[in-house]
């Protein structure tokens, strides 16, 4: 068994690593062992929180030292209750990027839960050695998460990256933003 990194905390919300047999249980559709572990609900409308899971599992077990540079659940403290998911998608690149990507269940949207939990994991990433930068891929039909890349501070780029436009935000460019 892996420990748990330290989970980041916002005022509403806590962000909490996804290790391994967590991820493995999700695969499996038994989000009820996940919520033993953790203690926390999971939705039982999407246990799989709209992630490639299999993805990020086989990237941890061929790594278990990127834990904390993968899934994290968004827990509303509140309710106790997954309200969605925040994701690196990896430690960061030869060039020092990192990718984020996030996803909120239905009924938390429109709380600034995204906005609050993004900002807390750029600003982990951002002062972890070896970022340069942070970014996100964003297709041109999601205005919701266009608008919120704007808000953290992240420009979009003439790059792109499977296929999608690379939205980016430079350690040296940080102005009152997540970045």
């Amino acid at each position: 068994m892996n420990q748990r990194p330290v989970n980041i905390e916002t005022e509403r919300l806590l962000l909490v690593c996804l290790l391994p047999e967590d991820i493995e249980a999700l695969i499996a559709g038994d989000a009820k062992r996940v919520a033993h572990q953790t203690g926390f609900t999971f939705p039982p409308d999407d246990p799989n929180l709209g992630v490639d899971l299999p993805w990020h599992l086989r990237a941890l077990l061929a790594d278990r030292n990127q834990l904390a540079w993968r899934i994290r659940v968004i827990v509303e403290r509140s309710s106790n209750t997954v309200v969605g998911s925040i994701n690196l998608k990896g430690p960061p690149n030869a060039d020092g990027n990192v990718e984020i990507g996030w996803g909120l269940n239905e009924n938390a949207r429109r709380k600034g839960y995204a906005t609050e939990a993004s900002a807390a994991v750029i600003n982990w990433a951002i002062n972890q050695r070896g970022v340069t930068s942070v970014s996100a891929t964003i297709p041109d039909e999601n205005c919701a998460s266009q608008r919120l890349a704007a808000r953290l501070g992240l420009i979009r780029t003439n790059e792109t990256r499977r296929n999608f436009p690379v939205w980016r935000c430079d350690r040296n460019s940080r102005v009152n933003t997540a970045c």
